[in-house]
């Protein structure tokens, strides 16, 4: 593709026309062997078909191409060209390199895209503006937008489904790694790591909270509370093959060496505040639990660092963590 020739002001010498468009020559280039010149759009198209120059047939390839002379660019560069719209109205003379950037948002064309000035705020091509109707034009958007989110809808229940089917499979293939761990070191490696993984899964859904009193935790709580706090852990999401073993975990007997008794948490309460905690749903009671997870806690200490997790479980004094709101974003 070229300039068009007729739009050109004044006289163009046949050097600047491209043999293949015959038109003014745009981003042009030329054979370094015979020196005929074309609109570089025109020649790459041209070699798809044949490696000869259109003009002596002699051989061509695109390697051989280059830049033209500084003389044709000089050429090329005193032109002036009209608007492809000066029918309507636009009076620019143009130089043929502003010649694309003002045609695409030149007033005078019709096809220029504005703003509905009744209020409804689309955007209308300028010589549909006269028929354009706001009430029919918003009934077709909403109706659109409605059709858009029914499909995201179905789609987001076809992913959830496939999420479930997958955390099944999984699930299934941690109780068989998990029968096998006792007879193969390997697999037990393995299923080490898996539980690791399901851990931090989960908890990166959980939200984050703040232990305000330590001293109000129930380190040794009852039956009943375990049934508790396994509801509380399975109505979070809490992967199953997991459930026993973090409700096993919510008495001290099964914490690290610096919580397992009152005196050795005294010792270390002022680094328990370092924790990482996470928030489940409160007991049937009301009392807030929290989980401590390893995947969170790798910055505590090995004695207070739990390899897997555990659940605690506090009669007073735990709050989420405000997440802080994100900026609004200003629509242009």
């Amino acid at each position: 593709m070229g300039f068009d020739l007729n739009s050109i002001v004044g006289f163009v010498d046949e050097e600047l026309i491209c043999p293949i468009c015959a038109d003014v020559l745009e981003d042009p280039v030329q054979s370094s062997g015979c020196e005929h010149a074309y609109c570089r759009a025109c020649i790459d198209k041209w070699l798809l078909q044949k490696q000869t120059c259109p003009v002596d047939r002699s051989a061509l390839l695109a390697a051989q191409l280059v830049p033209v002379s500084r003389l044709m660019r000089n050429m090329l560069s005193r032109l002036k060209i009209k608007c492809t719209f000066s029918p309507n109205g636009c009076p620019q003379m143009l130089a043929l390199e502003d010649f694309r950037t003002h045609v695409a948002a030149c007033e005078h064309n019709p096809k220029v895209v504005v703003l509905c000035n009744n209020g409804c705020g689309m955007k209308v091509p300028k010589d549909e503006l006269a028929r354009h109707n706001c009430v029919f034009e918003l009934r077709e958007l909403v109706h659109q937008q409605i059709k858009e989110i029914s499909e995201l809808k179905e789609r987001q229940i076809n992913e959830e489904l496939l999420v479930v089917s997958q955390r099944r499979e999984l699930e299934l293939l941690q109780y068989y790694i998990a029968a096998l761990r006792s007879t193969n070191p390997v697999l037990r490696n393995i299923g080490e790591q898996l539980d690791r993984f399901s851990l931090m899964q989960w908890g990166n859904g959980l939200p984050l909270a703040t232990v305000h009193t330590w001293g109000s935790l129930i380190s040794t709580p009852d039956t009943a509370m375990h049934v508790m706090v396994r509801d509380g852990l399975r109505s979070c999401g809490c992967p199953m093959h997991m459930l026993n073993l973090m409700v096993d975990r919510c008495h001290e007997d099964r914490w690290p060496e610096g919580l397992v008794t009152l005196d050795v948490r005294r010792e270390n309460h002022h680094r328990m505040g370092q924790y990482v905690t996470r928030l489940i749903p409160p007991l049937a009671t009301g009392k807030p639990c929290v989980v401590v997870l390893g995947s969170d806690n790798t910055h505590m200490p090995e004695n207070l660092r739990p390899s897997l997790g555990l659940v605690m479980i506090f009669v007073d004094g735990v709050d989420e963590v405000q997440q802080e709101p994100l900026p609004d974003i200003e629509l242009s």
